[in-house]
């Protein structure tokens, strides 16, 4: 007889497709840009985000829509917990980005969200 032993990461991978994903902790955050710093601002949302890419720990991803004409952006930031967005929000990079930011922005409303449901990939 022999004794089959089984394969530790089949067992791992078939174990994690049959738990159910958890739910990202979403802000979404719209701000407008004052005239005439629209292209200023974006250019230092694109440093900011090559210089945290990779090093924020929990975040899920995120998504900056823009509307130029409108001097608007949408930024969608996703975390794997509320307690990962806070740590992010008192980052010292986070916050000296803000201190720059700060300076081209009208208006700022951020509102946390969940999840009520999703078509497709974005």
């Amino acid at each position: 007889m022999t004794l089959a032993v089984p394969d530790q990461l089949a067992v791992a991978t078939a174990l994690a497709a049959d738990a159910q994903p958890s739910k990202p902790v979403l802000s979404v955050s719209v701000i407008r840009v004052k005239p005439g710093h629209f292209e200023e601002f974006m250019a230092l949302q694109t440093a900011h985000l090559e210089r945290i890419r990779g090093t924020v720990a929990g975040v899920r991803g995120g998504r900056l829509f823009k509307s130029a004409e409108k001097n608007t952006v949408l930024m969608l930031s996703a975390f794997e917990t509320a307690e990962d967005g806070a740590r992010f929000r008192q980052d010292p990079r986070f916050r000296e980005h803000l201190d720059l930011a700060g300076a081209m922005i009208e208006s700022s409303e951020a509102l946390p969200l969940e999840l009520a449901y999703e078509i497709g990939v974005i």
